[in-house]
C-alpha cells in the first residue's frame, strides 16, 4: 500500500465510485472490476499478468523493428523485468495499469507497417482508457496522433493515383486517423461526461489547478503577484529553504489549507489563478526545473532533493514500512507499507532495484542515437531524391526514416508522459517506473538504428 493514494483507490472502489476525486477514478473502476478490495492478491496477480501480456506484445513488435530475436528480447525485456516495473506490479496504484494501457497501444500501433482502422481504434481505446486512469495520458495520446497523421501523409504521398482515385486514396491513407480519434473519444468522453453529469465540469480531472500550485509554490516569487487574496497562498520563505510540491497540497499547514484538514471553500480555485499567474511571470523557472527533472531520471544513482520525492518508496523493499520522523525533510512524501517481506528473496530484488539506476545514462544515450539515426536517414533521402530528380525518376516519398514507428511511438509516448509529469506535478520516480518498459524498448532500437545507419554511411562511401 502507498500512503496516501492506496487507501482513496480502495476506498472508492469498496464504497462508491465518483468522477471528481483528486485523481481519475479509472483505477477504482478496474478495482471494482476485480473485485479488487475484497481480493488484494488478486489485484497483483492480474497486473503482474497484464504486464507479461504487454511485454510479449512489445517483444512480437519489436521483432518486427530489428528482425533479431536476441535484440528484441534485449529491447522488450525492460517492460517485463525493470525493477521500478516490478515494484508497482505490487502496489495498489493506477501506476501500474497506466503503464500496461500505454505500452499495449504502442504495441497495436506498432505492429504493422501501416496501421489499419482496426488496429487504430484499439490503440485509441487503449490510449484513451489511459488518460481515464492517469492524466498525464495526454501525452502519449498526442503522439501517437502526430505518428498517424504523418503516416497518412507518407501514405498519401507514395500513391501516384489517377485523379479520379484521389478522393479514395485520401479516405484509404486518413481512415487509421479518424479511428484512432473516435476510438478514444470513446472513454475520454464517456468519463468526461459522467463528470459533467455529476456537476463536475467536462473534464477527466477536476483538481488540474490544485496540482499545478504545489508544483510552482517551491519557487513563486510572490514579489510580482499584486492580488491580496493570491499573496495568502505565498511561502514567505526563501526559495532555498522551501520543500517538495507535496508540503503545499497535503498538510493542514500549508497555506493552501490554512490549518484546516480539508481544502477552505474556494481555495482551489484561488490557487490555480495563482498557479497560471506564477507560470506567466516565471515561464523559464517552470522549463528549467522541469529540464533538471528529465535529466534526473538518467542519473546513475537516485536523484534526491528537497524538492523531489523519496527514491527508496519506489525501490524493492527489505522492510515492512518506510513511514520518515516528522523533523525529516520528506515526512510528509507518501510512504509505502507492505503486508509482508520475505528474505533471501527480498534481499536479492532490493539489489536489483539499486542497479537499476546506473544504466539509465545509456537509455539516455540510447534515444539520442534514434533520434541522430533519423537525421542521418534524413539526410541520405534528401540526397537519394536530388540524384532521382536529375535522373529525371520524380521524387520518391520516404516513410518515417530512421529507427520507424516503433521507437517514436514508444520514445514520444515515454518521454511526453515524463515531460508532463515534470511540468505538473514534479519528480517522482513511480512516474518512469510507469513507462520505463517503452522508453528503454525505444532506447536499444533507437542505438541499433544508429549503428544500421552508420554502417550503410560506411558502405555507400
Amino acid at each position: 500500500m502507498y500512503l496516501g493514494d492506496s487507501a482513496a483507490y480502495l476506498d472508492q472502489a469498496w464504497r462508491d465510485l465518483w468522477p471528481g476525486d483528486w485523481r481519475p477514478s479509472g483505477y477504482p473502476i478496474f478495482l471494482r472490476i476485480l473485485d479488487g478490495p475484497s481480493h488484494v492478491t488478486r489485484i497483483v496477480v492480474v497486473q503482474h499478468l497484464l504486464t507479461l501480456a504487454v511485454a510479449v506484445a512489445l517483444y512480437a513488435a519489436a521483432l518486427r523493428a530489428v528482425r533479431r530475436p536476441w535484440l528484441a528480447a534485449l529491447a522488450a525485456a525492460p517492460a517485463l523485468l525493470a525493477p521500478w516495473v516490478l515494484d508497482l506490479g505490487q502496489f495498489v496504484l493506477a501506476d501500474s495499469l497506466f503503464g500496461v494501457l500505454v505500452s499495449a497501444g504502442v504495441a497495436v500501433l506498432a505492429g504493422w507497417d501501416r496501421p489499419r482502422a482496426v488496429a487504430a481504434a484499439g490503440a485509441g481505446l487503449l490510449l484513451g482508457a489511459a488518460l481515464c486512469v492517469r492524466t498525464v495520458g495526454y501525452g502519449p495520446l498526442a503522439v501517437a496522433v502526430v505518428v498517424l497523421v504523418a503516416d497518412a501523409v507518407a501514405a498519401r504521398g507514395r500513391r501516384a493515383a489517377p485523379v479520379r482515385a484521389a478522393g479514395a486514396a485520401t479516405a484509404r491513407a486518413v481512415a487509421p486517423v479518424v479511428a484512432f480519434v473516435v476510438a478514444a473519444a470513446v472513454p475520454v468522453g464517456a468519463y468526461a461526461g459522467w463528470s459533467a453529469a455529476e456537476g463536475k465540469g467536462f473534464a477527466v480531472s477536476a483538481h488540474s489547478g490544485f496540482f499545478l500550485y504545489g508544483r510552482v509554490a517551491p519557487f513563486a516569487d510572490c514579489s510580482t503577484i499584486s492580488r491580496a487574496d493570491l499573496r495568502t497562498l505565498c511561502d514567505p520563505r526563501p526559495v532555498n529553504q522551501r520543500g517538495a510540491p507535496v508540503r503545499y497540497l497535503w498538510p493542514a499547514g500549508s497555506p493552501l489549507r490554512q490549518g484546516h484538514r480539508q481544502v477552505p471553500p474556494g481555495r482551489e480555485d484561488l490557487a490555480g489563478t495563482f498557479a497560471h499567474e506564477v507560470v506567466r511571470g516565471q515561464p523559464w523557472v517552470i522549463a528549467t526545473s522541469s529540464a533538471r527533472y528529465l535529466a534526473g531520471y538518467l542519473d546513475p544513482v537516485p536523484y534526491e532533493t528537497p524538492k523531489t520525492s523519496r527514491a527508496d518508496t519506489w525501490e524493492l523493499p527489505t522492510r515492512g514500512t518506510n513511514v520518515l520522523a516528522p523533523d525529516d525533510a520528506h515526512a510528509d512524501d507518501g510512504y509505502f507499507v507492505a503486508t509482508a517481506v520475505h528474505s533471501p528473496p527480498a534481499g536479492l530484488l532490493a539489489a536489483w532495484s539499486r542497479f537499476s539506476y546506473a544504466p539509465m545514462p545509456l537509455v539516455g544515450l540510447g534515444l539520442l542515437a534514434g533520434v541522430a539515426a533519423s537525421l542521418l536517414t534524413a539526410g541520405r533521402a534528401i540526397r537519394a531524391r536530388r540524384a532521382a530528380r536529375r535522373r529525371g525518376m520524380g521524387r520518391p516519398v520516404d516513410r518515417l526514416g530512421g529507427p520507424g514507428r516503433l521507437f517514436w511511438l514508444a520514445a514520444g509516448s515515454g518521454v511526453s508522459t515524463l515531460g508532463l509529469s515534470a511540468v505538473t506535478s514534479g519528480f517522482d520516480y513511480r512516474y518512469l517506473g510507469a513507462v520505463i518498459g517503452p522508453i528503454a524498448l525505444a532506447a536499444i532500437i533507437g542505438a541499433s538504428a544508429f549503428v544500421a545507419a552508420l554502417r550503410r554511411r560506411r558502405t555507400a562511401a
